[in-house]
């Protein structure tokens, strides 16, 4: 199996046969392919052709070359495509310093820079195009970033992308690996750390040996990965299975997926930011998946609150119908948190609904919930029984006040924002009664699947 991490497949280049392409690279046995974007329209490409092809993956992004003047607007474009299950990285990004008459290096640095800023937020892989611009390029990264770091197609110095592979980084490797010329790079190929080195095409670019002269298309890259093994000097299959490895890492893919922390359903925009809950609720859905909509979003930790509040100020308000505050959890376990950032999104524009189990009572006073939900301009509570005994028996709560708590946390909210309760289907739940308990309570109410 081979992954190939680089591969223009949105290029014009391949317009006419792209399925035939795609053939050939799965004949090849090519499992993946990650496609980034170079501008607004091959990144919004990308996106597609990963959400219509399951083994491809997209990059989005606005290469160095085409930092022109209004390209604030157009990096505005790129951050709306997020958050999308089947984004892996940002990019291609980077400093391009080749041509004399490119963009103007301050503007490439500050557009690096705000993919940067993308790339840490959403927790995604980053992919670098470094032309004559390595130094500049290291040192705006700086070491240890908290997220992948991809410099692709690497063709620059060897101590250079030792010093890189030192910091964190992955270095693509592409066709120029296999040119005779390029011994240099075969040898640099061979003292890099294997978990450093990653395999791609760069088509419809560089064809490696023997096809120079031909387009290039992923189901080359087994060539890469052939002189990959002879730098090694290990047999393919152990090669091929060391970058495939290095690939899904450096990507999050399969089991190695990172939780994600924001999502993108129906016209709404959640953020996940909890994993804890007092309840053990028969329905919930944490007991069977990690995720929904092709997201992860279980918790091996609580999330960082540095980067659940760069989300926040990334996100903006024309993109979603609803901000809405949930979590894998209950985010009403974190109080402070919760009304900071739903106060900026508030602040900022945004409609802000909390979803809710409706038990911070059970930790709070009335003061301290009513500023909580003081920036909120609705909230859902999921009521779940028309009584004690079938909450209980239901939603499974660590205390014998729950029920009470919850009633009297729904009254108290509908002072301050709209509120509506919901239930969700269950054999032998009587939706009846539970949706005139709502009516009781003066609130509005929804059955959910």
């Amino acid at each position: 199996m081979y992954f190939d991490t680089h591969c223009h497949l949105c290029d014009a280049a391949y317009a006419a046969d792209l399925g035939e392409v795609l053939d050939r690279a799965a004949g090849a046995g090519v499992t993946g392919v990650l496609v980034p974007g170079t501008c607004v329209a091959s990144s919004r490409g990308a996106v597609e052709l990963a959400g219509r092809v399951p083994w491809v993956r997209a990059a989005v992004g606005i290469q160095p070359g085409s930092a022109a003047a209004r390209w604030g607007e157009d990096l505005a474009a790129i951050r709306r495509l997020l958050p999308s299950p089947v984004i892996a990285a940002i990019g291609e990004t980077g400093i391009d310093l080749h041509y004399p008459d490119g963009p103007p290096a301050a503007a490439q640095e500050e557009l690096f820079e705000r993919h940067i800023e993308m790339a840490e937020a959403f927790g995604l892989a980053l992919v670098v195009h470094s032309r004559d611009a390595g130094d500049r390029v290291l040192g705006i990264l700086g070491r240890d970033r908290p997220f992948p770091v991809i410099l692709h197609c690497w063709t620059g110095g060897g101590e250079e992308a030792l010093a890189a592979a030192a910091a964190g980084y992955r270095i693509g490797l592409a066709g120029p690996l296999t040119y005779p010329a390029n011994r240099r790079l075969r040898d640099l190929a061979a003292r890099l750390p294997r978990d450093r080195v990653l395999a791609e095409t760069d088509g419809p670019y560089l064809p490696p040996v023997p096809l120079r002269g031909r387009r290039n298309e992923p189901a080359y890259v087994v060539r890469v990965v052939e002189a990959v093994a002879a730098a090694w000097g290990t047999p393919l299959g152990e090669a091929a299975g060391t970058l495939m490895e290095n690939s899904l890492e450096t990507l999050g893919l399969g089991s190695r997926r990172p939780t994600d922390l924001v999502y993108r359903l129906q016209g709404r925009i959640y953020m996940n930011i909890t994993g804890l809950c007092p309840n053990a609720c028969r329905f919930c859905i944490r007991d069977r998946a990690d995720g929904i909509g092709g997201y992860r979003l279980a918790h091996g930790a609580e999330p960082d609150a540095g980067r659940l509040r760069r989300i926040v100020g990334l996100l903006e308000p024309g993109e979603c119908d609803e901000l809405v505050f949930c979590g894998y959890g209950e985010p009403t376990m974190r109080p402070e948190l919760l009304r900071e950032l739903a106060s900026s999104s508030s602040a900022r524009g945004f409609r802000v609904r909390l979803n809710t189990n409706g038990l911070c009572l059970e930790r709070m006073s009335r003061e301290r919930t009513l500023g909580m939900l003081a920036p909120f301009d609705s909230v859902s509570v999921s009521l779940n029984a028309s009584g004690p005994e079938e909450y209980a028996e239901i939603c499974r709560p660590g205390s014998p006040t729950a029920w009470e708590n919850l009633l009297a946390f729904i009254r108290l909210a509908r002072g301050v924002c709209s509120v509506r309760a919901t239930a969700v289907r269950l054999p032998g739940l009587d939706m009846a009664r539970v949706r005139a308990l709502a009516g009781e309570l003066g609130v509005g109410f929804m059955e959910r699947a």
